[in-house]
C-alpha cells in the first residue's frame, strides 16, 4: 500500500510469521521447502551441477548423492545441499558439514518426550518410511507447537526433513541429515 515500493524480495529460513487466520502481510508470495514452486532449482545445487562438480574434483556422484541429495521438488528437479557439497568438494570428503542450530536444539526436548508420537515417528523416518503431515495450520515460528505436525513442518523448514508436495509426507532426505 506504499507508492514508493514497488517489489521486495526477502529471505529466511522460515516463511512469514502467521497471526491467526490471515497474515498481515498478505500481499507477498512465498516460496519454501514444502513448495519452492519456480525457484526450486536455486535452492541447492542441481543434479547437473552436482555432476560437473564431481567431475572437475574427481568425486564419486553415487556417493555425493547419497550423502546430499534428496530434496526432491517438482518437474524432476532433485536438489543437493549446497554447503555440504561445496565442503565435500573442497575438502575432497564426504561427511556430515551439517551446522546444528538453536532451533534443532530445542526441539531435541520434544523428540526426546516423545511429543504426540514424535519420537516413534522420527525412528520410523529413520528407516526410511515417509509420513503424512498437515503443514496448513504450522504458526511460522519456532516456539508455537501445538502438534506433530508443527514440528516436522518446522524440520522441513530448516531442511531436516524433505517434504512431497503431491502425498503431504515427510521424509529423511539423505545419509547427511539421518546422520544427524
Amino acid at each position: 500500500d506504499k507508492e514508493y515500493i514497488a517489489l521486495a524480495y526477502m529471505t529466511g529460513i522460515l516463511p512469514i510469521k502467521k497471526y491467526g487466520q490471515h497474515s498481515a502481510l498478505n500481499m507477498f508470495k512465498e516460496f519454501s521447502m514444502e513448495n519452492p514452486g519456480v525457484l526450486a532449482e536455486y535452492v541447492g545445487f542441481t543434479r547437473d551441477e552436482v555432476k560437473n562438480l564431481c567431475k572437475q574434483y574427481d568425486m564419486d556422484y553415487d556417493l555425493c548423492g547419497q550423502w546430499y541429495n534428496g530434496y526432491h521438488f517438482a518437474n524432476d528437479i532433485d536438489i543437493y545441499s549446497p554447503l555440504s557439497v561445496s565442503s565435500s568438494m573442497t575438502d575432497h570428503s564426504f561427511a556430515s558439514y551439517w551446522n546444528k542450530t538453536e532451533s534443532y536444539e530445542a526441539l531435541q526436548k520434544y523428540i526426546q518426550m516423545n511429543f504426540d508420537g514424535l519420537k516413534d515417528v522420527i525412528i520410523r523416518l529413520m528407516a526410511g518410511d515417509m509420513y503424512k503431515v498437515n503443514t496448513r495450520k504450522f504458526a511460522n515460528d519456532m516456539v508455537s507447537f501445538k502438534s506433530i505436525d508443527d514440528i516436522l513442518t518446522l524440520l522441513v523448514h530448516l531442511g531436516y526433513l524433505g517434504y512431497d508436495l503431491t502425498t503431504e509426507c515427510v521424509y529423511i532426505p539423505n545419509k547427511e541429515v539421518r546422520m544427524e
